[in-house]
Parts: structure tokens; C-alpha cells; sequence
């Protein structure tokens, strides 16, 4: 280093002219004469930093295993099919089985959220994956199946036993199919299960605000959004491929008294603190205000503009973002 100083040193004071234009290139030299001096020396620590380098590198590039967006997997689907079937001995049990099966396979590595035919999608970091679907599906099984779920008298039964339960919400393609929950407060089912018991997958709830009938002009229902498409977490098929809309537009939501069908519209991300939040219940004051901004922000145009007489529904979920939520809203277009 003191000879490269000196040598350096020598060429400036004969060579004046020049130093302006190369004392930059010279202080770098110097620099990286220093470092490679510095790691020779200390050779021993050079190793150790460049074997901690390389260990963080191969951790960050490992596959990531696969985990629920808000904490650990609680209770699911499969679970409230089978409490249904233990109350209601006349159900079908080996029809359950033949779709249950099919309908939620999970590992350690990997959940896969099929409908019947073959529905994947990759759980890890599904933002950045495209979405697949394979439209074959058994139509005839199908329907047997939700005859035997979503009658009255299995409804019945599970609110009997559950008295917070107000209904069953049940997409027709089945990546969602959930008994709803409605508690005194917001605050009860987003860490509970609809028996109860403490689950960071929380339930499907309808807000304390909104009419446990459904009559109200929009109704709001919550549901976490799980990494792994269970409760409202299969919403993120809409929202990263706005082509899924086309042949998955209804949803039922089942009640004693029946079944009310709903055709999806539009869907958004909202603020947290969005005053769509207050247009529920009997507070209808700003619904045609509601309206107009679902037309105006929504992310795909349906083309249907429900009016103030119609009853609505708004499912929200949680998104990556603290300060945002995926609102989707549907309109009532037949009840039995």
C-alpha cells in the first residue's frame, strides 16, 4: 500500500495536469487496494462471512411451505359436512364421502382446492401464479350432494345445536360452502369457529348490524382470506383472473326459511375505513351513493347496475394490506 501511495504521489507532481481527471480513479485503487489488504489480513473472518453469505442465500431461495395468511389452518369445510351427516342420520353418507373427498387435499408442502373435476391453483404466493381451472365437472353428483347439505331440515338441525348460526352460504361451483355465523359484536367469529372454539381461520359471519333474514339492502358478511382458498380466500379467483366471473356468477345463501340466489357484479379493493361499511343494516341513507361508487371503481364491468330496491350482498375479506380490504357484491336474483 505505501509504494502504491508513493508511486501515485510521483505521478501527480509530474504529471499536474492530469490530476483532476484521474484522482478519482486513483482514490478508488487505493480502495480497493485497502479491501483486498484488509481480507488478506483478516482472511479467517473473509471465510466466515462468505460461508454466513452463501447460508442466507440458500435459505431464501428454499420453496416456502405453505401457510394460512392469518396463522394456523382451523377448522374446515370437511368438519362442518361431518357434523351435519352425525345429526342428520338419513343423510346420504356415502354421497358426502364420494365429493367430500375430492373437494380438500392438504400436505405439508402443498393444498390444492379442487371442485370435482379438477380445480388447481398454486398456494404459494398466488399474486404472482397464474390461475388454472379445468372445467370438467359431475353435474348429476353435484346436485345430489347439496340436496342432501343444504336442506332445511339439516339446517335446521345445525341451528338447533348452534343457535348462532343464521344460514349457510354456498357458491355453486362449491370453493365456498360455509354455515354463517352472527354474534353481538364483529369481533367473536373472526377468531372462532361456529362451534366456538378459538380458530386464527376465525368463520364466515354476518355483520351484528345487518337483519339475520337477509332483508336488508346490502348486507355485509365477513370471512378471512386464507392462503390456502378456504373461507372467503377462494375470492382471489376473481380478483387475479377476471375471466373466472364468466362461468361462476351465482352464489345461494340458504336460510329455514330458504334459498335466496345471488348473481356477483362487481368486486374492488376498499380503504379499511370505507364508509360502503356504513351503508348496512337500516342505515340505507347513502345506498344510491353506495351504488355509484361500486360502478365507478369496480375492477371488471358486468354491465348490471342493481337499484336501490334490490337487495345486495357485500362479502369482504382481508387483504395483504393492512389498510385494505376485497369487497365483492352480489344482487338478489331469485329466492325459493
Amino acid at each position: 500500500m505505501q509504494n502504491l501511495l508513493v508511486k501515485f504521489k510521483a505521478f501527480n507532481s509530474s504529471h499536474k495536469k492530469l490530476v483532476p481527471f484521474i484522482i478519482y480513479f486513483e482514490i478508488l485503487a487505493i480502495l480497493i487496494v485497502s479491501i483486498v489488504a484488509y481480507l488478506r489480513k483478516h482472511y479467517k473472518l473473509t471465510a466466515l462471512l462468505l460461508v454466513v453469505i452463501l447460508g442466507i442465500v440458500f435459505v431464501v431461495r428454499l420453496p416456502k411451505g405453505n401457510t394460512l395468511s392469518d396463522g394456523d389452518e382451523g377448522a374446515s369445510k370437511a368438519s362442518v359436512v361431518e357434523t351435519i351427516i352425525a345429526e342428520n342420520p338419513e343423510v346420504n353418507e356415502a354421497e358426502i364421502a364420494e365429493t367430500e373427498t375430492d373437494s380438500l387435499k392438504t400436505n405439508d408442502e402443498e393444498k390444492v382446492l379442487e371442485t370435482e373435476s379438477s380445480k388447481s391453483v398454486s398456494v404459494e404466493n398466488a399474486e404472482d401464479n397464474n390461475l388454472k381451472e379445468n372445467s370438467a365437472s359431475d353435474t348429476a353428483n353435484k346436485e345430489k350432494t347439496d340436496a342432501a347439505l343444504y336442506s332445511k331440515d339439516n339446517l335446521t338441525a345445525l341451528i338447533s345445536e348452534y343457535p348462532e348460526t343464521v344460514g349457510w352460504i354456498w357458491f355453486e361451483d362449491d370453493i365456498i360452502s360455509y354455515p354463517i355465523m352472527q354474534y353481538s359484536d364483529n369481533d367473536k367469529y373472526s377468531i372462532k369457529d361456529y362451534q366456538g372454539n378459538d380458530a386464527k381461520t376465525g368463520s364466515i359471519f354476518l355483520d351484528y348490524r345487518s337483519s339475520a333474514d337477509f332483508s336488508d339492502s346490502n348486507t355485509i358478511i365477513y370471512g378471512h382470506n386464507m392462503r390456502d382458498y378456504t373461507m372467503f380466500g377462494a375470492l382471489k379467483y376473481y380478483k387475479y383472473d377476471l375471466s373466472f366471473l364468466e362461468d361462476h356468477k351465482y352464489f345461494q345463501i340458504i336460510t329455514p326459511e330458504g334459498k335466496s340466489r345471488y348473481l356477483i357484479f362487481a368486486f374492488m379493493d376498499v380503504p379499511k375505513n370505507s364508509y360502503i361499511y356504513d351503508v348496512c343494516g337500516s342505515n340505507t341513507e347513502r345506498m344510491r351513493e353506495f351504488l355509484d361508487t361500486i360502478e365507478y371503481k369496480t375492477y371488471i364491468d358486468t354491465g348490471i347496475e342493481p337499484t336501490v330496491d334490490e337487495k345486495i350482498i357485500t362479502l369482504s375479506t382481508c387483504t395483504k394490506k393492512d389498510d385494505l380490504y376485497f369487497v365483492m357484491f352480489a344482487v338478489k336474483v331469485d329466492e325459493d
